[in-house]
C-alpha cells in the first residue's frame, strides 16, 4: 500500500511545492555538498551568519547525508520525503499490530499519505519518523502500566531508555516535536508511578540515561556552539513566530483529543493511554509551534484508535466505511489534480530566461515552484525568502522593495493558490484575479490542499526598470507589462 501511495501522491512531476522549501532544501543541499550549515538563497535575510543555527542541525544532516549519496534533484528530494512518510505509516503499522487493531493498520498508509503532500521538507518529516519509533519502544511498558503489572524485564527496560531517548532526539529535528515528545514522556511516566508499574528511582534513571543520550547527540549536532544556537533560534523564534502567544485552536484540538481518549481508555486502556499522550502533546502544543503534519497525524493516530478500538469486530463494516471515507475527504482534492491539471509547455522558456538573468549580473528571486518544477533544486545564483521584513515574501504587501534591476520568478499558485490573492501585490499583476483552479473541496489539510492549478505551473517574471515592474508571462507568448503601482 505504501507503494501505491507512492506512485499517486509522491510523482515528483505533479507534487506541490511547500512554502518553506527554500528555507530547507538549498540548507541540506550545501551541507550536501560542503559540509556547511548555510542555506546562500538567504542572504539576504541573513547576512553574515557564517554558520546557521536557525533551526536544529539533524534533519538537514541527515537528509544531507541522504541527498549526498543519492544526488540533489527535485526527485532525490521527493525520495526523501517517500521514505520519511514509508518509515513512519509502517512503525505506526507495527504499533497498531502490536495492540491487534488490524484495521487501524491496513489504513494507516492510506491516511497518513495525503499528509505528507502538503508538508514539503519540512523538519517535521525526519522528527516525526524518531517520534513514532521512540512511541513504539515505549509500548511494552505503557501495556504493562496500563494492566497494573509491575512486572518489567530487562529488555522492556532497554526498549523504554531507547524509547524516551528517541522522543528526546525528535526534537533535536524540529522544535515543534518538542511539545509532543514531552506530552509522551509525561503522560506515560505518570500513569507508571500511579499505578506502580515504576518506581520513582526507576522512572528517573531510566528518564537520566535516555536524557544523556539526548544531551551527547545535541552537542555533536550543533559543534558543542551551544551559545550561537541559542542565540539564532532565540532570533529566528523572535521573527516567525512571535512570542507571549498560545494557539486557542490548539487547546481546542485537545480537549476533543481527551474526549475521544476517555471513550477509548474505557474500552482498552493501553490504547487510551496513548491518546491521552496525544492529547496532551496537543496541549502543550499551543504554547509552541504548532506545525500541521505532526498534528495531522497525531489525528490520524487517535482516529484510528478510536475507530477500530470501539466499533470492535462486530461493526466491522462500519469501520471500512469511516476509514474509507475519510481515505477520500483527504486524498480526493489531490486526485483530481492529479487527473485533471495539465501541464504547461513553458520550461524551456522559463529556465532560458532565468539564466541569462544570472549571466546579466542580476539580483534574482525565486518561489517554491520555480526551483522545484523547473530548476530541478539547482538554485544557485538565486534569492529567495518566505517571511520578514524584507521583499519577496510569502505574503508580499508591497513591491517597493523590488529594487531597479531586480527579477523575481513567481507562479500564479503562489500568488492566487496558496495566498488565494489577498494582498497588493497579487490584485495588481493580476487585476481580475481569475485563478483557473481544478475542481476543489474543502481545504481540509489546509491552503496547500485546495487551489490546485488547473495548468502546472504558470510562471510570471517580474522586473523592475526605469522605475516601473514589467510582469512577463513566461511561455505565454505575450510580452511584458506594466504593472500599476499607484
Amino acid at each position: 500500500m505504501p507503494l501505491v501511495c507512492g506512485l499517486v501522491f509522491f510523482w515528483p512531476e505533479r507534487t506541490i511545492p511547500y512554502v518553506d522549501d527554500l528555507f530547507f532544501i538549498p540548507w541540506a543541499s550545501e551541507f550536501a555538498q560542503t559540509g556547511r550549515h548555510l542555506n546562500p538563497l538567504l542572504a539576504v535575510q541573513f547576512p553574515g551568519l557564517e554558520s546557521y543555527h536557525l533551526q536544529p542541525r539533524l534533519h538537514f544532516i541527515l537528509s544531507g547525508w541522504f541527498l549526498k549519496a543519492a544526488g540533489i534533484s527535485t526527485a532525490t528530494i521527493v525520495l526523501y520525503e517517500f521514505l520519511c512518510y514509508v518509515a513512519t505509516s509502517l512503525v505506526f503499522v507495527v504499533f497498531c499490530l502490536r495492540l491487534n487493531l488490524r484495521t487501524a493498520a491496513l489504513f494507516t498508509p492510506l491516511i497518513f499519505a495525503p499528509m505528507y503532500v502538503v508538508s514539503g521538507f519540512r523538519l517535521e518529516l525526519t522528527g516525526s519518523f524518531f517520534w513514532m519509533l521512540g512511541l513504539l519502544l515505549v509500548l511494552p511498558v505503557a501495556v504493562r502500566a496500563g494492566t497494573g503489572d509491575t512486572r518489567q524485564t530487562g529488555l522492556e527496560t532497554v526498549s523504554a531508555v531507547a524509547g524516551t531517548a528517541l522522543l528526546g532526539i525528535a526534537p533535536l529535528t524540529a522544535l515543534s516535536m518538542l511539545a509532543w515528545s514531552v506530552g509522551v514522556i509525561a503522560v506515560l511516566q505518570i500513569w507508571r508511578l500511579r499505578t506502580r508499574q515504576a518506581s520513582l528511582v526507576r522512572v528517573l534513571s531510566e528518564g537520566l540515561v535516555a536524557l544523556a543520550i539526548a544531551v551527547a547527540l545535541f552537542a555533536v549536532s550543533v559543534n558543542f556552539e551551544f551559545a550561537e544556537f541559542f542565540r539564532q533560534i532565540a532570533y529566528h523564534s523572535s521573527r516567525s513566530h512571535g512570542s507571549g502567544k498560545f494557539n486557542v485552536e490548539a487547546i481546542f484540538r485537545a480537549a476533543m483529543f481527551a474526549g475521544v481518549s476517555w471513550a477509548v481508555f474505557r474500552k482498552s486502556r493501553t490504547a487510551g493511554m496513548i491518546g491521552f499522550c496525544l492529547a496532551a502533546g496537543q496541549f502543550f502544543g499551543a504554547f509552541v509551534h504548532d506545525r500541521p503534519l505532526i498534528r495531522n497525524l497525531a489525528a490520524a493516530m487517535l482516529f484510528l484508535l478510536a475507530v477500530d478500538v470501539l466499533l470492535k469486530d462486530r461493526w466491522h463494516r462500519v469501520k471500512l466505511g469511516l476509514c474509507a471515507a475519510l481515505v477520500l475527504a483527504l486524498s480526493s482534492n489531490f486526485i483530481v489534480f492529479y487527473v485533471l491539471s495539465k501541464p504547461l509547455p513553458n520550461r524551456q522558456a522559463v529556465v532560458e530566461a532565468y539564466r541569462q538573468d544570472l549571466a546579466d549580473g542580476k539580483r534574482v528571486f525565486i518561489d517554491e515552484t520555480m526551483a522545484h518544477h523547473f530548476l530541478d533544486q539547482k538554485t544557485s545564483g538565486a534569492l529567495s525568502w518566505t517571511w520578514g521584513g524584507t521583499f519577496p515574501k510569502g505574503r508580499p504587501t508591497s513591491m517597493g522593495d523590488l529594487k531597479e534591476g531586480d527579477v523575481w520568478y513567481v507562479s500564479e499558485y503562489t500568488l492566487l493558490g496558496y495566498l488565494k490573492g489577498r494582498h497588493d501585490v497579487a490584485e495588481r499583476v493580476w487585476p481580475k484575479n481569475d485563478y483557473p483552479h481544478v475542481l476543489q473541496f474543502s481545504c481540509i489539510l489546509g491552503r496547500h490542499s485546495c487551489n490546485l492549478p488547473a495548468k502546472r505551473w504558470t510562471m510570471m517574471r517580474l522586473e523592475r526598470l526605469g522605475g516601473t515592474v514589467m510582469a512577463t508571462e513566461l511561455g505565454s507568448g505575450a510580452g511584458p507589462r506594466p504593472i500599476d503601482e499607484s
